[in-house]
C-alpha cells in the first residue's frame, strides 16, 4: 500500500509540474494568489500507542501533547483567482518543552480557494517512521496579515515487530503487532500581504 501511495505521489506531482505554464497574459491571476509560505506555531496530541510509549520509555514524556515551531514553504502549480493547486513543504521542531528535538517534515499537495478554505495531502517522515498526513483548513485575511489556521491528522499505522524471548532453555521468536497512535496537530501561522 505504501509503494502503491508513493508511486502514486510522485506521478501526481510531476504531472503538476508539468502543467506550469505561466504566459505573460495569465501573469496577473498567478500574481492574485497569496503565497502564504512562512512561521508556524503549533501544538500535537498523540493518542495512545507505541509512540506515546516510547515518548515514556525513552524520553521522559509523560504527557500526550508535544508543542511544534516550524515553517511552510509553499509554491502555487496551477490555478487562477479562484483556485490554487498547491505543493507544501511544512518543516516542524517539536518537544522543546521537554528540551527535545522531534523533527518532522510532510510534503504535502492540494488547493487552496479564494474563500480561505484549504486541503492537502502527502508524506510525512518524523522519527517514528514515514506515513500519511491529511490536513485541512483556513486562512483568516486580516487586510495586510493573513493567519492561517489548520488541522493535520497522521493516522495510526498497524506494524509488527520480531520478539526474541526463551523458554524452557530454548530461544523462540514471536511476531507482535502494535499501533503507533493517531497524531492531531493545530498550527497557526502568520504572513504579510507582500503586494
Amino acid at each position: 500500500m505504501r509503494k502503491l501511495f508513493l508511486i502514486i505521489s510522485v506521478c501526481l506531482s510531476l504531472n503538476c509540474f508539468s502543467q506550469i505554464q505561466y504566459s505573460s497574459d495569465n501573469t496577473e491571476d498567478y500574481a492574485s494568489i497569496k503565497n502564504l509560505s512562512g512561521p508556524r506555531i503549533g501544538i500535537t496530541y498523540v493518542t495512545s500507542g507505541e509512540l506515546t510509549r516510547n515518548l515514556k520509555k525513552e524520553l521522559g514524556v509523560n504527557s500526550q501533547m508535544v508543542s511544534q515551531f516550524g515553517y511552510q514553504f509553499e509554491k502555487q502549480v496551477m490555478g487562477d483567482d479562484q483556485i490554487a493547486g498547491l505543493v507544501e513543504g511544512i518543516l516542524f521542531v517539536g518537544g522543546l518543552e521537554y528540551g527535545l528535538f522531534l523533527p518532522s517534515l510532510s510534503g504535502m499537495f492540494g488547493a487552496r480557494f479564494s474563500s480561505g478554505y484549504e486541503f492537502a495531502v502527502g508524506p510525512n517522515l518524523s522519527l517514528s517512521g514515514a506515513t500519511l498526513v491529511i490536513g485541512a483548513g483556513r486562512t483568516l485575511d486580516l487586510g495586510n496579515l493573513y493567519i492561517p489556521i489548520n488541522i493535520a491528522w497522521v493516522p495510526s499505522v498497524g506494524k509488527e515487530r520480531t520478539v526474541e524471548h526463551f523458554k524452557n532453555g530454548i530461544r523462540e521468536t514471536d511476531y507482535e503487532k502494535y499501533q503507533t497512535g493517531h497524531r492531531f496537530t493545530l498550527t497557526v501561522g502568520f504572513n504579510f500581504n507582500k503586494r
